[in-house]
């Protein structure tokens, strides 16, 4: 056997273990971990859903407005973007947020309003790769059946 064919056997079985090992290896690391938390689209709890039905939860923040305690939730589906949700503590009552400038869009961080109990700020991601443009958003919840968004900043 020359050098050129051992050179094509040894890339050929590199090829298919690289192929055969791979995707296990992958598959490994995109588990969520065991404590993870699942909604539906309609913002309601459910750990039973198949994956192509579940977003999983990444924040939540507990806010008191009108002497009545509510959870701020986000969620990401599996192509990453983010559902909002807003429920009285519990997943009691809960409902989809009704702001379209942040549904469904890639979510930097979600952090408390410093200067506002029932305000939190949203970075949100103009796309998903290195260049893309980020818009801070003030989400004011201190209405909930009415969320007032105001961007804080242009896109970068």
């Amino acid at each position: 056997m020359n050098s050129r064919s051992s050179f094509t056997l040894t890339l050929s079985l590199i090829s298919a273990i690289v192929t055969a090992i791979a995707p296990g290896v992958f598959a490994q690391q995109l588990q969520l971990p065991a404590n993870a938390t699942y909604i539906d689209k309609n913002c309601n709890l459910n750990q039973q859903l198949a994956p192509l039905e579940r977003y999983t939860i990444f924040s939540r923040k507990e806010f008191t407005t009108n002497r009545k305690k509510y959870w701020f939730y986000a969620a990401r589906y599996q192509d990453g973007a983010a559902l909002f949700c807003i429920s009285e503590r519990i997943f009691i009552r809960p409902q989809v947020l009704n702001v379209e400038k942040i549904q469904r869009q890639f979510i930097d961080k979600v952090v408390r309003d410093p200067k506002n109990p029932t305000g939190f700020i949203i970075t949100v991601r103009g796309g998903n790769g290195p260049g893309a443009t980020t818009t801070n958003y003030r989400l004011d919840l201190s209405n909930v059946d009415r969320p007032k968004l105001t961007p804080l900043s242009v896109p970068k």
